[in-house]
Parts: structure tokens; sequence; C-alpha cells
């Protein structure tokens, strides 16, 4: 659709990055903002975002060479790699788990840090699949239905298909407005991160049935899958959780 938003003379601003930076700024903006209600000090989330993002990125993109091994077999060339090489389960869990470390090397509460990071990340997922729709990835299977919108394929051949890049993004910022919509009230600690991890892997279990992607076990995609080993290892921890209040 449209991979490059403009040129600084031979320099691309290409879409898929623009919008994982601007993503990132707003995310971590809005992160700041909820840490130091909850009484964090500046130090404390600034050094967070520090170590957060290069390991967020890092296991994004051991994701997406995983991703490439799989439906490929091959990876793609540097170019590409840049613009569809991020898969966003890698660094949900990548913020999640340094989220972790960092509040039990600090002895601050984990539940309290990761209900900080959810809606943060809920947003950066949303903004980033902005670029995922301009760049024309993530791109559903055909459909004749009324859902159908006519968009590129991997060849760029156009056509109806199902919206999973809209799709993705309404998921993630209804997530961001629910998340943040609900973070000041008597809510356990905890919930936040539970909410955000059962709700991404539901909409991910559904959304991901409509891609274009090759069907591994049960019929479902490798997405699907790691969707459901999220749902099931977050229900788990939920029953721990609630277990342990009781």
């Amino acid at each position: 659709m449209y991979p490059v938003l403009f040129t600084l003379g031979s320099f691309e601003v290409r879409a898929s990055p623009f919008f994982l930076a601007l993503g990132i700024l707003l995310g971590a903006l809005a992160g700041v903002r909820e840490a130091q209600r909850l009484g964090f000090t500046r130090r404390d989330v600034y050094s967070f975002i520090a170590a957060a993002i290069p390991v967020a990125l890092l296991l994004g993109v051991l994701n997406g060479v995983l991703f490439q091994m799989v439906t490929r077999r091959e990876l793609p060339a540097l170019a590409e790699f840049l613009d569809t090489g991020l898969v966003s389960f890698g660094a949900a869990l990548g913020a999640f788990f340094t989220g972790w470390v960092a509040a039990r090397l600090r002895r601050q509460p984990a539940a309290v840090t990761m209900d900080i990071i959810a809606p943060a990340l809920a947003l950066i997922l949303g903004v980033y699949r902005i670029g995922c729709l301009l760049n024309g990835c993530c791109y559903g299977i055909l459909t004749d239905g009324p859902w159908g919108v006519n968009l590129p394929g991997r060849f760029g051949d156009w056509a109806d298909r199902y919206p999973t890049q809209v799709m993705y993004m309404v998921l993630d910022f209804a997530l961001f407005g629910w998340l943040w919509l609900r973070r000041k009230g008597n809510i356990r600690p905890g919930s936040q991160a539970v909410i955000f991890l059962l709700s991404f892997s539901i909409g991910r279990l559904l959304i991901d049935s409509l891609r274009d992607l090759p069907r591994l076990v049960l019929g479902m995609n490798h997405h699907q899958l790691a969707a459901l080993a999220i749902l099931l290892a977050t229900l788990a921890a939920a029953i721990i959780m609630k277990r342990r209040a009781a």
C-alpha cells in the first residue's frame, strides 16, 4: 500500500518502523504517567524503559525469525525483514518479563509493575498496526463476504480480504481504552496484566484464523498455537493468584 511514508534525500522513512517508534514513544509516555501516579520514581521508570525496549524488540525480532523459518523456511532480505520481521507475541512477553525481573531486583511489587506495562503495551501495539496496514503485511485470507476490503497480499496482488490489520488495531486500541479507564478503580494487583494477556490471546486466536498462514496442528497456524499457549499459561497464573489472595 504505502510502505514508504516519505523520503529525506535518499533516505526512506518507512511506515512500519515509523509507527513502531511512534507507538513506543506514546506507550512510554502513558507508562511514565501511570507509574508516577502509583509512586514510582523517575529513576525507576526511565531505567525500566531503557531496559525493556531493547529486550522487547530483541524477542520480537527473534520471534519474527522463527515465524519466517516456519512459514517460508528462509529469511527475507534485510529491508523486508525491517518491515515485517517483528512479531508482537515476543515483544509483549519481553516487556512483561523485563518488568518482572526489574521489580524483583528492586524488591517492588511485580504485579503492580506488570499492571503499568499492560495498557502501555496495548497502546504501542495499536499504533504499530497502523504501520502494518500501510505496509500491506499481516494480510488476511480472501473473502467475498461483506467484511472484505480490497487489500494487497504477499505478492502485491490486490483482492477482497479480511482486514486483519484493522482487526488487530481495533483489538489493541480497545484493550488500551479498557485498561486505561479501569486503572484508577479498586482493582486487584496483577489484574490489568491478566486482562491484557487473556484478551490479547483470545483476540489473536480469532483474528489469526483469518490469516493466510500454513496450518500446523489441529487446523491452527503457529500464531494461534502461540496465542493458545499464552492463554492457558495466563489462566493457570490467574487461578494461582486467586487462590493466594483467598
